[in-house]
């Protein structure tokens, strides 16, 4: 990705991004490895930018990993500049080499941004509870 692709801003300034990463199954262990070099930095003083950076993997209704690997990457950044931040540095480089090789995707990697507000709607809804459970009392 390019930072042509990217938003030029968000209403709240906070970027959030949600990628959806097919990958073929004898690739696995490669993409796993390069997104916890990625997820260690990002959510390292290297990234001060990176409020947010999971990877998910999903699940059957049985909590197994589905046969077909898709992992989820559930990315939050304080500003646009943050995002571009974690982009340049080499693990993220790294990752996208390996998708570049043409023999590590399963199909296309679907890139969403949002607007990052949730944090603050998740502390409001804290602070809503917690008046709740004052006013009971």
């Amino acid at each position: 990705m390019s930072s042509s692709q990217l938003p030029k801003s968000t209403p709240s300034g906070r970027v959030m991004v949600i990628a959806t990463v097919p990958v073929k199954p004898e690739k696995v262990q490669i993409v796993q490895d390069l997104l916890k070099a990625a997820q260690k930095r990002a959510n390292s003083d290297e990234e001060p930018g990176t409020l947010t950076y999971r990877v998910t993997r999903r699940v059957n209704a049985e909590g197994e990993y589905l046969p077909i690997f898709v992992n989820i990457a559930s990315e939050e950044y304080d500003s646009i500049q943050g995002l571009e931040t974690h982009m340049v540095g080499p693990p993220l480089r790294r990752l996208m080499e390996a998708f570049g090789d043409g023999d590590v995707l399963d199909g296309e990697v679907d890139i969403k941004f949002v607007d990052g507000q949730y944090p603050v709607f998740q502390r409001l809804l804290i602070l809503i509870y917690i008046f709740v459970m004052v006013t009971e009392t």
